[in-house]
């Protein structure tokens, strides 16, 4: 007999120190539902060259150091995203609600400047009784979103872990995110306090880690440190006038000829869920807040008798030393992050 896919079964906590697999993982983590994805490991079997005097044939081998690494792919809910979200920004603060809004809270994440990011330690359950791991330092290395006017909010979390221990007793009943998912109909666009007619959109957050810091004596890398950030965005739009085109090509939206100059505008994404939080009129929410976002030049895409529609996208931008360069907010029922 085999093992489903569907049987298996993912963790994520907050490590409190690094090099220590968080303790109560199993018990005070948090268990995301996943479309698919798992951590794999980056090793590669050591051929010595050939010999003189050693014949025509391989004479032995060795195995490496190694990292684990991969992409997990979700429906977002916003009990789980939370976990994430702080291990790829950085910087988290909550805030309870009060009065009629007692029960919600608000989290709040941006960007961190420090050298290391938090980790997270994961533990992956492969199937019914294939195979369970536990990951000690485990990083948020990419975490994208998309979404179209007709579809789920979909995530993917580009994961590295430094270390990976395997048979581990598989954690029963854990405490999984069943809370409500995102949906195209209630996700509205703003650029420039303008309302956008977008079809669909995404955001990428990248920390650029390197995972090839191998050293000598060891199996694992000795460090991972985020080095440049990179966040952009997008959206698809059926084009309504040439505002956006020549404030991307020329760089004003009044502009007829191209000037050196970009319009840096604020972009802003907000999603609610249908389902209110608790006994409260509160629902649940993400909001991807980018105060100085500019758009990369594009070309219409006339074709036939299609009817236009463009492919934007952009490059968020620091506004200031003291200012974020993306906010990220979630509201939700947990006065806590896993």
């Amino acid at each position: 007999m085999g093992f489903s896919s569907q049987s298996g079964q993912t963790i994520l906590r907050t490590q409190a120190a690094a090099g220590v697999f968080q303790a109560d993982t199993g018990t005070a983590g948090t268990a995301i539902k996943l479309r698919s994805g798992s951590l794999a490991p980056s090793r590669t079997l050591m051929m010595p060259d050939p010999e003189i005097g050693g014949g025509r044939d391989r004479s032995d081998a060795y195995l490496g150091g190694t990292s684990f690494s991969g992409d997990y792919e979700f429906y977002a809910r916003l009990e789980s995203l939370p976990t994430l979200l702080r291990a790829g920004f950085g910087t988290a603060s909550s805030a309870p609600g009060t009065g009629a809004t007692a029960g919600t809270n608000t989290h709040t994440f941006t960007p961190s400047d420090a050298s290391q990011l938090p980790f997270l330690s994961i533990e992956e359950a492969i199937g019914a009784g294939l195979e369970t791991y536990r990951y000690t330092d485990a990083v948020v290395n990419t975490l994208h979103f998309e979404a179209d006017a007709s579809g789920y909010l979909q995530g993917t979390a580009g994961m590295v872990a430094r270390t990976q221990v395997g048979g581990v007793a598989r954690t029963v009943d854990p405490t999984w995110d069943n809370s409500p998912m995102l949906v195209g109909t209630n996700i509205f666009l703003t650029y420039g306090g303008v309302t956008l007619p977008a079809k669909s959109f995404s955001f990428d957050l990248n920390n650029n880690f390197a995972d090839d810091d191998y050293r000598l004596g060891s199996f694992y890398i000795g460090d991972l440190t985020p080095a440049a950030r990179e966040i952009t965005a997008g959206f698809t739009i059926r084009e309504q006038d040439n505002a956006l085109w020549r404030q991307a090509v020329y760089g004003v939206s009044t502009a007829t000829s191209p000037g050196g100059l970009t319009t840096k505008d604020a972009l802003v994404i907000t999603m609610n869920t249908y389902e209110s939080i608790g006994d409260t009129t509160v629902k649940s929410g993400l909001t991807i807040n980018i105060p100085k976002f500019a758009l990369n030049p594009y070309a219409y895409g006339a074709s036939g008798a299609d009817i236009i529609e463009s492919d934007v996208t952009g490059q968020a931008l620091r506004p200031m030393a003291n200012t974020p360069i993306a906010t990220v907010t979630v509201t939700n029922g947990l006065a806590t992050i896993a």
